[in-house]
């Protein structure tokens, strides 16, 4: 998510996208490039990079919180007092547009503060993608926006050989600071299509009969959170609700509530047996 905001009416996006589609005409004589098999509008004009310390193992996905028109604009990184940028936008046009701001080859600005696994940062070991939505936890994402969000994931995750479980919500890895892409976000058709982690219902349904009879506690909680990867602070009851929540954004959408019930105590011990298990 774009952590502010600028208000631009939207008769200028034409104006703003022949910007960009200006600055790549200098870069390259074609409108598009190829990114992998993947053809993407391509621009190099954001400013929020840095060259790359270790290799691309992580793809995250973010909404915008903007429309379009502040989203290219924010994204191009070229406040000194607030340095952003990604990798790829996706636009919620009829007919979306993938746009490329930065060269995968650099970091971007796009994780801020972040953890997950042993990973402190996650800019570097990342590629980002920006998904055009105002509020993912309340907007839908449209059927075609999905489609080219997919395409474009399984190119980035073939070249880089990105594993499942790093597949990862903008509020996996900023637990209580960020809620993008949000509840609405379809996480389950996009694990069906190759991209991202998903748990067996089998295994689901086997541990909620395990945890029907008693739920966790906050510190076996907190052990399981870690293991799938999740980095709450303490065990502290305040800490393991606002990890569950993004928890249930990526995994529990119907119920986003923080609460360790059985069905999330269950899907949570499904992903640990199905990607955690030695």
């Amino acid at each position: 998510m774009i952590a502010r905001k600028h208000s631009f009416d939207s008769v200028f996006l034409s104006v703003i996208i022949t910007v960009f589609m200006g600055g790549c005409a200098t870069q390259t004589d074609k409108k598009s490039t190829t990114v992998g098999t993947y053809p993407a509008d391509q621009c190099l004009s954001c400013e929020a990079i840095m060259p790359r310390s270790v290799p691309v193992t992580y793809l995250i996905l973010h909404h915008t919180a903007a429309p379009l028109p502040s989203a290219l604009e924010i994204l191009r990184g070229k406040d000194p007092q607030h340095k952003v940028g990604i990798h790829y936008l996706v636009s919620d046009e009829v007919t979306p547009r993938v746009f490329k701001l930065a060269s995968e080859e650099f970091s971007t600005s796009h994780a801020g503060r972040s953890k997950w696994l042993n990973i402190k940062s996650m800019n570097q070991a990342s590629v980002g993608i920006e998904i055009v939505n105002l509020d993912g936890n309340t907007k839908a994402y449209p059927k075609n926006q999905i489609s080219k969000v997919i395409d474009l994931s399984l190119d980035i995750i073939k070249r880089h050989n990105i594993p499942a479980t790093n597949v990862l919500a903008h509020s996996d890895i900023a637990i209580g600071r960020k809620v993008d892409p949000g509840s609405n976000f379809p996480w389950k058709l996009l694990a069906e299509s190759g991209v991202g982690a998903w748990p067996d219902d089998i295994d689901v349904a086997r541990f909620k009969i395990l945890y029907t009879q008693k739920i966790p506690g906050n510190s076996e909680i907190f052990d399981m959170l870690k293991t799938y990867g999740y980095q709450p602070e303490n065990s502290s009851a305040s800490t393991i609700k606002s990890a569950l929540e993004a928890f249930q954004r990526h995994f529990r959408n119907s119920k986003v509530n923080g609460e360790a019930d059985t069905e999330t105590v269950a899907i949570l011990a499904a992903l640990n047996f199905k990607y955690r298990k030695k």
